[in-house]
């Protein structure tokens, strides 16, 4: 019995848990809000490149989203920069954020607050295009008044099944 317990143990240490891979992406959707005004704004911000919110500069570094199979979350590394008075910028943030726990690691600033709501992955959708069958179908064994057949545009003519009366 202990011989059975040991080995059914040593397959649990042995036998970890498969978690899929972060999907890295190059988008993120951000909120931000100002704390004096009220006014919450969303915008999207490129991975590498700068985006602003009021005096505050954020340089999304990296952005990873859970696979869907797993619980919903969302991680950015974001670095924060406000430009003061004197035309300095001094960092006021640098680290990751959680899309599911914003207070986890949030930005301290007595003016802004920013918070990531979804890492995205610009891609762009293809229109579908139906097949020309689709469109445009093939009639087949209609009835077909011999006199209009000159009138029809040559689209429209039946091909060489045709029914006349």
């Amino acid at each position: 019995m202990m011989k059975k317990t040991g080995i059914f143990l040593l397959t649990l240490l042995t036998v970890g848990s498969v978690y899929a891979a972060d999907i890295e992406t190059n988008q993120v959707l951000l909120r931000g809000v100002d704390k004096v005004t009220g006014r919450t704004s969303t915008m999207t911000a490129d991975i590498g490149k700068p985006a602003l919110f009021g005096n505050l500069t954020i340089l999304v570094q990296k952005c990873l989203k859970k696979p869907p199979e797993e619980t919903p979350e969302n991680a950015a590394f974001l670095t924060i920069e406000e430009i003061n008075r004197d035309g300095v910028q001094d960092v006021v943030f640098n680290g990751w954020m959680f899309s599911s726990n914003p207070a986890l690691s949030a930005m301290e600033h007595p003016i802004y607050d920013i918070w990531v709501l979804e890492c995205m992955t610009e891609t762009p959708v293809p229109q579908w295009q139906p097949p020309e069958s689709v469109v445009k179908p093939l009639v087949r064994h209609q009835k077909v008044d011999i006199d209009t057949l000159d009138d029809l545009p040559l689209e429209e003519v039946p091909s060489d099944e045709f029914l006349v009366d």
